[in-house]
């Protein structure tokens, strides 16, 4: 009876699953891309999207819940993804996890054709201070900013930080497939500003 209950269960829920519509990006339709966001404990990192200014109404944070913070403390928060193509970052990701930090992504679907604005920080975390496998050992222990972006239908993008010499800035990338390769390419930001 075990077995039976157990089958008509995951035959509901096949049915049902298949019942449920998929996000619009992922059916391809127009109107809407994608975003992955990243997090690990001392990180901030917050969603404004359809918005080209910062507003507590309608963010999603990504980094700097309390679960999500406990949830990185002890090693078990989880990426949530919508099948956003692995990136140069995502393959790399274990390298950032920290002591008692570890590194995940959310992803979002977000309007496109209209701009949507990212606010991402970290305060000394020191595993943040290495990139492209270089350490940097004066930096200023804490980065933050905030940029607006026009996202195109269809396409997904990565929010996150890039060095320049000792300097951080926050950046916006289209992910890229192109064959087997996955490639990052800069879009244009401005400064996004609180509404």
């Amino acid at each position: 009876m075990k077995f039976l209950n157990k089958t008509v269960l995951a035959s509901l829920v096949l049915a049902v699953s298949c019942l449920s519509p998929l996000p619009s990006v992922l059916a391809g339709e127009d109107g809407v891309s994608r975003i992955r966001m990243f997090g690990q404990n001392g990180a901030l990192a917050d969603l404004h999207p359809g918005s080209a200014c910062l507003k507590r109404a309608g963010r999603e944070r990504a980094s700097g819940t309390l679960g999500s913070a406990f949830g990185s403390l002890v090693g078990k928060v989880s990426n949530q993804s919508l099948g956003i193509a692995d990136s140069p970052t995502t393959r790399n990701l274990r390298q950032s996890d920290g002591v008692l930090s570890k590194a995940y992504f959310r992803e979002y679907v977000i309007p496109s054709g209209i701009p949507t604005s990212v606010e991402l920080g970290f305060q000394d975390v020191s595993h943040f201070y290495t990139a492209g496998n270089v350490t940097y050992s004066q930096v200023n222990p804490s980065c933050k900013g905030a940029v607006s972006f026009v996202p195109e239908a269809g396409k997904d993008y990565e929010a996150g930080f890039r060095w320049e010499g000792k300097a951080c800035r926050i950046t916006v990338n289209e992910i890229v497939v192109d064959g087997e390769d996955t490639k990052l390419e800069p879009v244009a930001v401005t400064a996004a500003k609180k509404c």
